[in-house]
C-alpha cells in the first residue's frame, strides 16, 4: 500500500502570540488529561495483579488442603495499604512475597533498624523480617504502611 503525503501551504501570516499561547495552554491541558488516565491505568492494573496474586495463594492453599497436604497456619496473607498517597500492596504465599516497590523499601528500613513486635498480654515477640516466619512478615509489612487499609490472612481449615 503505497502512502500519499499531502503538502500543505504554509500559512499566509504567522501564528500571532496570543494563538500560539492558545494552542499550548490547550496542549498542556491535554497532557493533564492523558497524565491522569494513564496514572490511573497503571493503578488499575496494580490493583488486578494484587487481586490475581491474592486468588492464586487462596487456590493453591485451597487444592493443598483438598489433597491431604499439611498447611501451615499462616499458609498466606495479603496487605494493602497507604504510604503517603500511594497504594500499596503485598501477598505472602509459598515461602515468597511478592510486594510493590514502595513497601518493600519501607519494610527493608524497618528490618535493617531491627524493629521488634510485641503484644502486652502474651509474652510474644517478633524482629522485622521478610523471610520468615510469616507472622513477622506480617507485620513487618504493616508497620511499613502509613495506614494499612486491607489485611487479609489465611488462619487455617474452617471446617
Amino acid at each position: 500500500m503505497a502512502r500519499q503525503t499531502q503538502l500543505t501551504a504554509p500559512p499566509a501570516h504567522p501564528p500571532t502570540p496570543a494563538a500560539i499561547l492558545a494552542a499550548s495552554a490547550a496542549l498542556a491541558s491535554r497532557y493533564v488529561v492523558l497524565e491522569r488516565r494513564q496514572q490511573e491505568a497503571v493503578a488499575a492494573a496494580r490493583a488486578l495483579c494484587h487481586t490475581s496474586w491474592v486468588h492464586l495463594a487462596r487456590r493453591r492453599v485451597t487444592h493443598q488442603r483438598r489433597q491431604g497436604h499439611h498447611v501451615a497456619p499462616v499458609a498466606w496473607f495479603a496487605v494493602q495499604g497507604v504510604i503517603g498517597e500511594q497504594v500499596v500492596r503485598a501477598v505472602w504465599s509459598d515461602g515468597q512475597l511478592t510486594c510493590d516497590r514502595l513497601l518493600l523499601v519501607r519494610a527493608r528500613l524497618l528490618v535493617d533498624l531491627g524493629a521488634e513486635f510485641s503484644t502486652a498480654d502474651a509474652p510474644c515477640r517478633f524482629v522485622a523480617s521478610l523471610q520468615a516466619p510469616p507472622i513477622a512478615v506480617l507485620l513487618t509489612l504493616i508497620r511499613a504502611c502509613d495506614l494499612a487499609t486491607v489485611i487479609e490472612v489465611d488462619l487455617g481449615d474452617s471446617r
